[in-house]
């Protein structure tokens, strides 16, 4: 019974260290995303923009930072400068910089 309950809290902690490891991947590829279409030049580093011109993103709701930039790719408002950021965005990218700036603060 001992080795059983052993090889159940090895199994556990291989699954949490799974699970850590591929939230810090997605979080870094977040990052890598946000440096590689520029975000961070207007809304900073941390999701926390430079300027009162533009939004924060920190914090933002998840489905809100997709359907957003979902909008600006699809070129919903003319003349939008988030419109050309937005255009090379695949919806996979999307989801991950959505996922990356929800869990700033």
């Amino acid at each position: 019974m001992c080795a059983f309950l052993r090889r159940g809290t090895v199994a556990a902690s291989v699954l949490v260290a799974l699970f850590t490891s591929a939230a810090l991947a997605t979080e870094a590829d977040g990052a890598a995303l946000a440096w590689k279409y520029h975000c961070v030049t207007c809304h900073g580093q941390n999701g926390i923009a430079n300027s009162d011109r533009y939004p924060n993103l920190a914090g933002q709701n998840t489905a809100y930072l997709v359907s957003r930039l979902r909008y600006f790719r699809d070129g919903i408002e003319p003349g939008n400068q988030m419109n050309a950021q937005a255009a090379p965005l695949r919806d996979a990218e999307i989801e991950r910089l959505a996922d990356y700036y929800s869990k700033l603060f």
